[in-house]
């Protein structure tokens, strides 16, 4: 009998506030977004996050809690971030970038979120997945990965003289590790030696783009989130030898490097929320491929080709998606 009353009690409750206008509220999905560092590139595809989840109709303050946070590229707080996000008992967590989604790892194997990475160069090296395809655990995503052939043979077209070319990378950052093993491999096929130098954090970067400067030929950052973080750094060594700077995200080549051949990072973002979206729906991510950029644009700046003397031929600039003047 109580029963009864009380479900009609909540059916005559319903009614009312359905006639009375009165918005019904929803509970929201909670995603939480853990970024490694602010940098054009990363800061893009945590937009391309944000706007793909609200053409999905998941809008922040309406039916989405939203919580972005910056690491300040330091792994220690990047930790302290994921511990912070994983105690809220989020729907989803992101990583964006390799440091700030491995700092994730130890709560999703004790089972306590679903990881959704994202611009991630190589997601097995990062120990995130075991397979690029069905890897049964509760972390998926997007690598921004994209073949360094292709890099290779447009950085010969920008400057044929090239023969040393530098790779200054964060040598805790795995993603640069899995690319520096790549291109030793590949440089000799181009007739190019490769030259690395290491800086660990962001105050190193100076001091360590200068030395490398000094006996190369172009310097080519990829991926490399420390580095990336101050490129302008970089850059200003670099246009002290006159020699390019050339980059594989698009976003960041109007920061003064001449070229880049890679994703468009807010279109990873987008993927990375379609995924997301996926999830939040009943998708089993244990099943769901790491995604890997649809597509890839070559960005040129003709800007800085003419402060370095370099000239780019019109073949080149006709193949550009986006031409910095």
């Amino acid at each position: 009998m109580y029963r009864n009353i009380i479900g009609l009690v909540v059916i005559c409750a319903t009614f009312l506030l359905l006639q009375s206008n009165v918005p019904i509220v929803e509970s929201k999905v909670k995603i939480y977004i853990n970024q490694l560092v602010e940098h054009p590139a990363l800061d893009a595809t945590t937009r391309g996050i944000v706007d793909g989840l609200a053409e999905g109709g998941y809008v922040k303050d309406h039916n989405l809690d939203l919580k972005i946070e910056s690491a300040q590229g330091n792994v220690s707080l990047a930790g302290q971030i994921a511990n912070k996000f994983v105690s809220n008992n989020p729907d989803i967590v992101v990583g964006v970038g390799t440091v700030a989604a491995q700092s994730f790892v130890k709560y999703v194997r004790g089972g306590k979120a679903k990881l959704i990475f994202t611009t991630i160069t190589d997601p097995i090296g990062a120990n995130l997945v075991s397979s690029l395809e069905n890897q049964g655990s509760n972390i998926s995503g997007v690598s921004n990965f994209v073949p360094l052939e292709p890099q290779i043979e447009m950085f010969k077209r920008v400057k044929p003289t090239i023969k040393k070319i530098g790779f200054l990378y964060n040598p805790g950052e795995m993603n640069s590790i899995s690319l520096i093993e790549k291109l030793r491999k590949i440089c000799p096929k181009y007739g190019i030696e490769l030259v690395t130098m290491a800086a660990s954090k962001s105050s190193e970067v100076a001091q360590s783009a200068i030395k490398l400067s000094s006996f190369v030929d172009a310097i080519f950052i990829s991926n490399d989130n420390t580095a990336l973080s101050a490129l302008r750094v970089i850059v200003k060594a670099a246009n002290a030898q006159k020699i390019p700077v050339f980059v594989s995200d698009t976003d960041v080549v109007v920061d003064g490097a001449i070229a880049a051949l890679g994703p468009n990072q807010y279109d990873i973002g987008r993927q990375t929320a379609n995924m997301i979206i996926r999830v939040i729906k009943g998708e089993d991510i244990s099943k769901i491929a790491v995604d890997f950029p649809r597509k890839i644009e070559l960005v040129l700046n003709v800007k800085v080709a003419e402060q370095l003397g370099i000239i780019l031929s019109e073949d080149l600039i006709a193949e550009a998606k986006v031409v910095i003047k």
